[in-house]
Parts: C-alpha cells; sequence; structure tokens
C-alpha cells in the first residue's frame, strides 16, 4: 500500500513538473530589446564591450540586448529546462561561466555585430534567461534576432538617432519616427528606455513588441503587436543621444 502511495506521489509530481515546463514554455508576443549602446556605456564604461566602441556598428545603430517572449499578463516565461548551476551563476552575474549551449561559432560570429555584448556573455545570460524558452534552437533564436537587428538598423528611427549624436531628441520626436519606421500606429509598439546620471537623460533602449508568427514581416506594421502596455523611461524632452 505504502509503495503504491509513493509510485502515485511520484506520478504526481512528474506530471506537475512537465506542466509547469509546458506553461513556462507559453508565451503571447516577443520583445525585441534594443541598446542605444553609446548611452549604455555612459554607465558602464568599464564592459569590454564599451572599451573599443568607436567605428563599431553599436557605434551607429541600435544593437541587440535581447529578444524576449513575453506574455500579456506579465508573467513572461524565464529559464526554461535550464539547469539550477547556471541560473545560479546568472544571479551572480558570472555569465562567461556558464555553459556552452550550442550556438554554432557562425552564428555567434553574425551576432557579435549586433550584440557587442557577447565580448561580456551577454548572450549566455539571454539564451538560459529567454531563449531557452522559445521553442527554437540556438541558431534559429539568435538568426532571427540578428536579422530584426539588421532590419531595425535601417529604419528611419535610427537614422534620427544617429544623425543626432550628441545632441537631444524630444520623445514626441522619436516617436514619430517610430511610426515613419512602423507604420501609423508604430509608437503604439515602442518603449523609449533612459537612464538619468548626473543631471542627464541617455536615451539607452528601444523596446519594439512584435508578433511572435510575423517576424519575417518586420518592420512592416503587420509584424507589430500595439496593446502590450510596456511602460518606457524617457522623459517628454531633452533626450540626449549620447557619442560612441
Amino acid at each position: 500500500m505504502l509503495s503504491k502511495l509513493i509510485k502515485a506521489s511520484v506520478a504526481i509530481c512528474v506530471s506537475m513538473l512537465v506542466s509547469v515546463a509546458a506553461q513556462a514554455q507559453s508565451y503571447d508576443f516577443v520583445l525585441l530589446a534594443a541598446s542605444w549602446q553609446p548611452g549604455f556605456c555612459v554607465t558602464h564604461s568599464s564592459k569590454p564591450e564599451c572599451q573599443n566602441l568607436k567605428g563599431t556598428y553599436a557605434a551607429t545603430h541600435l544593437s541587440l540586448h535581447g529578444l524576449w517572449p513575453n506574455a500579456y499578463d506579465g508573467n513572461h516565461p524565464q529559464y526554461c529546462n535550464v539547469p539550477q548551476k547556471d541560473i545560479d551563476l546568472d544571479a551572480s552575474s558570472a555569465w562567461c561561466s556558464m555553459d556552452s549551449y550550442g550556438a554554432s561559432s557562425s552564428t555567434l560570429s553574425v551576432l557579435s555585430t549586433y550584440m557587442p555584448g557577447v565580448q561580456s556573455c551577454l548572450d549566455k545570460h539571454e539564451w538560459f534567461k529567454h531563449g531557452s524558452c522559445s521553442t527554437k534552437t540556438a541558431d534559429n533564436y539568435w538568426g532571427d534576432a540578428s536579422s530584426l537587428s539588421n532590419r531595425l538598423g535601417q529604419t528611419a528611427l535610427n537614422t534620427l538617432i544617429a544623425n543626432n549624436i550628441g545632441k537631444t531628441l524630444s520623445r514626441s520626436q522619436l516617436l514619430a519616427a517610430a511610426n515613419t519606421s512602423f507604420g501609423s500606429s508604430g509608437s503604439s509598439a515602442v518603449s523609449l528606455k533612459c537612464t538619468k546620471t548626473n543631471g542627464v537623460s541617455y536615451l539607452t533602449e528601444v523596446w519594439v513588441n512584435l508578433n511572435k508568427n510575423n517576424l519575417s514581416q518586420f518592420p512592416a506594421s503587420t509584424s507589430l503587436v500595439t496593446n502590450a502596455n510596456v511602460a518606457g523611461t524617457c522623459p517628454s524632452s531633452n533626450i540626449f543621444i549620447a557619442k560612441p
């Protein structure tokens, strides 16, 4: 009798774990988190990717922070089927000590252009925390992310930012460029992130909410999710575009 109860309890636990794993891999849309690397480097100057920023792609283009599977209810899936060791290393920011995860050398070579943070093993952090929940292979996940970054870098929004390095822009100017880039409702899919230091609000990130099934259509309006309500942190004016 006891043996049967133990077996039943184990079966229930296994069933619960499977259910949790399935729920963890369910998401509604993806968020493309793009960095304005010169702004990021204002407060992270010691990072390897900030040491030689001039002349790189990220000096004049929005670069890749991450591609995050997100849920409308805010319960975003993270660390799907990830070993506890890697979760612990991630929590302590020991990213370069985390396990290899199967991305090919050619994938990582392309990714390093669009994600300068690869120099700090940002790709490992992003893969284990977010990419593991994408239901895609590492190569396909980063292939999507690199392609999206490339296309974002060709938009009017990127041009506006790059043409105003060392100057300030207003939130309305940036959102108008988003509408030009992504269609008339483009600004509803975009969140602007700023970091204020020494009294200056630096543009650090642009987040774009995307339909997980229409990524290949980006930057067309059909690729956007406009009802995700992801808040921005930039003021209405005097958003400084940092120099590399």
